[in-house]
């Protein structure tokens, strides 16, 4: 088994590529990544960080770079089937990741192998270190909070033993949100919570260990699971998620707050979920009639190859066709984009293809992408137009304008697939088609509705 020994000492190897990995997270990958409360990130001090999981490894680096100005590089435990491949456990390693076993990866005697792991990662701790975790234990596919595994509560009192119960630990909930979790140059938050301590069950920890852990393992999670869009009725979240992107920009305009700032519109999906569980029940019959609505109005979408953001912006034939002429002027940046991108960018796919679990599709495009296709690749064209114009700052100029020419590509493609949306939307208005009536007039039963009980 690989050494972890000294996981959390400097590594200037390690600090590059932090920097390198940090600027393409916040700057290219996605469009928009906030942190919201990070001066709520105790210093200098142990913090075992926890969130919610949904989206693989880019959960853990938007919380890795919610601690750029902490100074400290947390050191993360993962879910130990992904070290199976001894390559994959030294990259995995050199990142600052150490495997957690699990009963149904190993079976119960290979849990003996988690022993050393949670000693280390107190030891950490004792330091003054970061350990961060996903206490779930694996990624849901949507936005709602699994049962949490008592994983890092062992971590914590381990610890707290180790400091002979005389320096509190602190647990920092934490919690992602993402506007998209598939594709490039979405919006990504990182909420911090307020930080806690557990010193009232340090007696209870020393008689009753296993009651001690689950006390501790049940607040931490009321605490993600404030901080997050948690739509807990999985029978019924496709109408509950329907609802919420219909509804929750119209929301937040509403009560005052702009809809520019992501922010805004995620704290609206959240009021707009606990209204909808308050009226299921306040209101069982309403709130039965609005889920059949959610979900005719849901089939009416796919079957009409419509997107509900269509429907907020009204129809006027002009603006049609100055939007055609704007998406034909950006066909030469879509080819340009194309030409010098279409290579790395669905370099990955290869991969992911193979792959069933979607919701690991964005790790494997960015690692893919990030540390291996892009870099070659530019690097590539770099030296070919040095070697071929023979002027080196012309080169240096088209590898500048590479990153920009991926944003422009992916921005401009989005532009165009959009005014397909609205050709589409013209041509079953112009037709009179039954079901896109049917749809329009659905949608605002619907906005009446939620107009009346989201408050």
């Amino acid at each position: 088994m690989i050494s972890f020994e000294h996981i959390n000492k400097p590594n200037i190897k390690y600090t590059l590529l932090y920097h390198y990995i940090r600027f393409v997270h916040n700057y290219i990958y996605y469009q928009r990544y906030y942190v919201l409360h990070r001066k709520r990130i105790p210093r200098n001090a142990p913090v075992i960080a926890i969130s919610n999981h949904q989206n693989g490894l880019t959960d853990a680096l938007g919380i890795l770079f919610a601690f750029t100005k902490d100074g400290r590089y947390p050191i993360f435990i993962a879910r130990a089937d992904i070290f199976k491949h001894k390559i994959a456990a030294i990259l995995l390693r050199w990142l600052r990741i150490m495997p957690a076993f699990r009963s149904v990866d190993v079976g119960k005697a290979g849990l003996d192998g988690n022993d050393a792991i949670f000693n280390k990662s107190a030891e950490i701790l004792t330091e003054n270190g970061v350990i961060c975790l996903f206490p779930e234990a694996g990624h849901e596919d949507c936005h709602h909070l699994g049962t949490f595994k008592k994983g890092f509560a062992r971590i914590a009192f381990n610890a707290e033993e180790m400091l002979h119960f005389a320096k509190p630990v602190y647990i920092l909930p934490m919690s992602n949100h993402y506007s998209d979790y598939f594709g490039v140059q979405n919006k990504l938050i990182i909420t911090v919570g307020d930080p806690f301590t557990f010193e009232d069950l340090y007696d209870i920890y020393k008689t009753h260990p296993q009651r001690a852990q689950k006390l501790l393992t049940d607040r931490a999670r009321e605490k993600v699971k404030a901080l997050m869009l948690d739509i807990e009725n999985k029978k019924l979240y496709e109408e509950y998620d329907t609802l919420r992107t219909m509804y929750d920009k119209q929301y937040a305009r509403k009560i005052g707050q702009s809809t520019r700032w992501f922010p805004n519109v995620f704290e609206a999906d959240k009021k707009i979920i606990a209204a909808i569980d308050s009226l299921r029940k306040q209101d069982p019959d309403k709130f039965q009639a609005l889920m059949t609505q959610a979900k005719e109005y849901s089939h009416l979408l796919d079957k009409l190859h419509l997107r509900d953001w269509i429907f907020r912006q009204k129809f006027s034939f002009g603006t049609f066709l100055l939007r055609c002429l704007w998406a034909i002027l950006l066909i030469p940046f879509i080819v340009y984009g194309f030409i010098n991108n279409v290579i790395p960018f669905n370099t990955s796919t290869l991969v992911t293809r193979r792959i069933k679990d979607q919701m690991l599709h964005s790790s494997f495009h960015f690692v893919i992408g990030v540390l291996f296709a892009f870099p070659i690749w530019y690097l590539f064209l770099f030296f070919t137009v040095w070697f071929f114009t023979g002027v080196w700052y012309i080169a240096a100029g088209y590898l500048v304008s590479l990153p920009l020419s991926l944003i422009i590509y992916i921005h401009s493609k989005i532009i165009v697939k959009k005014q397909f949306y609205r050709f589409n939307r013209f041509r079953l208005w112009f037709r009179g088609n039954r079901f896109y009536r049917r749809a329009v007039e659905l949608r605002q039963e619907i906005i009446r509705t939620m107009d009346d009980f989201v408050e």
